[in-house]
């Protein structure tokens, strides 16, 4: 009776370790096969990586004391252009 359990239990770990292996072969084959061309992402085209990543204009930062959308809306009326207007000079 121990013999019989001894070589089921065997049975049964060898079964797990080859569905275990097998799921693994599996999956690597499926990412080798479903990787995009040219290692770019398959959402963003090489034309949007680079309108992306050219942040090359000036950044002005919105002041801390503007808490409402009221006021940021007025400062982006008002003050924002005079400033874009002085970093577009120099």
């Amino acid at each position: 009776m121990r013999i019989a359990l001894v070589l089921l239990a065997l049975a049964l770990c060898c079964i797990a370790i080859l569905w275990i292996v097998g799921v693994w072969i599996s999956q690597r084959i499926y990412s080798a096969w479903s990787r995009p061309t040219g290692g770019l992402d398959p959402i963003t085209g090489p034309k949007d990586l680079i309108a992306i990543h050219d942040t090359g204009g000036p950044f002005i930062p919105m002041p801390e004391a503007i808490k409402t959308r009221e006021e940021m809306v007025a400062w982006m009326t008002t003050e924002l252009p005079k400033l874009t207007a002085e970093t577009g000079k120099s």
